[in-house]
């Protein structure tokens, strides 16, 4: 794939495969180069984005090594509060990361996952 349009495949891709329109939204989101898949205001839940970055992964060749998923989808900590839960099992409070059409461009472009 040249890599001239790499950005273009990488947007098709998104836009007709998971650029949906939100529930009880009017419009789908405007899809743009910085368009977050993980934060925002439509990010995806953690078993999509794991789908999401599957088929990227898969169909645009990338290696996917260096990719850390719980950077973008960290663990939830789900309806039991911290402090019910033994300190064995207790989760912190992490932020996800902003995953960006951007990063899956230029990882595209690379051939590998670039961004950690």
């Amino acid at each position: 794939m040249v890599k001239d349009t790499i950005e273009s495949a990488v947007l098709e891709w998104y836009e007709n495969n998971y650029n949906f329109k939100p529930l009880f939204s009017k419009d789908k989101p405007e899809l743009t180069i910085d368009t977050s898949l993980s934060t925002g205001k439509y990010p995806w839940a953690r078993e999509t984005g794991d789908e999401i970055m599957n088929d990227y992964f898969e169909r645009f060749n990338v290696d996917n090594s260096e990719f850390d998923f719980l950077a973008y989808w960290p663990y939830e900590k789900g309806f039991l509060p911290n402090f019910l839960r033994p300190k064995s099992h207790k989760l912190p409070d992490v932020e996800p990361k902003p995953l960006t059409i951007h990063m899956l461009v230029e990882s595209a472009k690379a051939g590998r996952w670039l961004f950690s």
